[in-house]
């Protein structure tokens, strides 16, 4: 039995490095799309650009983004325009093996993307306008209300064909709700952020007794079954995915690495669909409910 458990877990870790590679390059190609949207590389998301790119190298040893900082520490004359042809040619050949159809790939492309315009702090109307674009397309982001609270802020602020300052720093911080601070707010690289979770409860008087829950993530409190086993003692139904009769999420305080996307996972994508559809799923972070959770 041990050793079927150790081939298993094995077997299912290569199965997660294998979707977390496929992933990471979706949302790799979302962020070079991202940079390049001006037409240009900007003095100020060069930095951004090689930290992103030595993160991706040291995650995964990407031939690509080693291929970017090698051309940029050649030193050229023009190495902001030599960038953007390395760029634009690598997002170009990399996209071809993505398939088009699928809405989960689309989905952390434009959260590259996102990230992308977003990591220098600035959003200018020629990236808004591909924004615009790309979030109107197919993916499987539509029940998140942070997208539609996107969309429809880019579509008014493009009414005019002019982002304004303030349309701008709106649009950045809606982004921000999205995929994390940039860059420029945190010197991290996108690929290292923690996921972002902002639409959780406040805790008041916490009963598990009869209550339908459902943990995610990786908890500090112990293993998956040890957190079940605490919430059943506490007279909890533990699910395995949220449905309209869930009444508590629970996202453990290390967030998961298999997030299907690269901001959040699937479980925490599906409460906020039920609550922007009326249902009440309330969601609280481990550290919130730490003291109800101890023995």
């Amino acid at each position: 039995m041990t050793n079927k458990l150790s081939y298993e877990s094995e077997a299912l870790d290569a199965i997660h490095a294998r979707a977390n590679t496929a992933k990471n390059e979706c949302f790799f190609i979302g962020f070079l799309d991202g940079i390049v949207a001006n037409g240009r590389v900007e003095d100020t998301e060069f930095e951004p650009l090689l930290a992103e790119c030595r993160a991706v190298c040291k995650q995964v040893g990407d031939e690509d983004a080693a291929e970017i900082l090698s051309e940029a520490a050649a030193g050229h004359h023009d190495t902001l325009g030599e960038l953007l042809d390395v760029l634009t040619q690598i997002a170009e050949v990399r996209s071809r093996k993505i398939d088009p159809a699928c809405p989960r790939s689309a989905a952390n492309r434009l959260l590259g993307f996102c990230a992308g315009i977003n990591c220098d702090g600035i959003v200018t109307t020629r990236e808004a306008q591909v924004l615009h674009g790309r979030i109107n397309a197919a993916h499987d982001l539509d029940a998140d209300p942070r997208i539609a609270a996107l969309r429809h802020v880019v579509c008014d602020a493009l009414c005019d064909e002019v982002i304004d300052p303030p349309e701008a720093a709106e649009i950045s911080h809606l982004i921000t709700s999205l995929v994390g601070d940039s860059y420029a707010d945190t010197g991290v690289p996108s690929c290292e952020a923690i996921p972002v979770i902002s639409d959780t409860d406040q805790v008041d008087t916490i009963l598990f007794e009869g209550r339908r829950v459902v943990p995610t993530g990786v908890f500090d409190f112990g293993t998956r079954r040890q957190v079940t086993a605490r919430l059943e003692e506490l007279g909890a139904t533990v699910q395995k995915s949220p449905t309209r009769e869930t009444d508590f999420l629970i996202i453990g305080a290390e967030g998961s690495p298999h997030y299907t996307h690269k901001s959040h996972g699937g479980k925490i994508g599906k409460a906020l669909a039920l609550r922007g559809d009326g249902h009440s799923p309330r969601i609280y972070l481990e550290a919130q409910l730490r003291a109800h959770l101890s023995p």
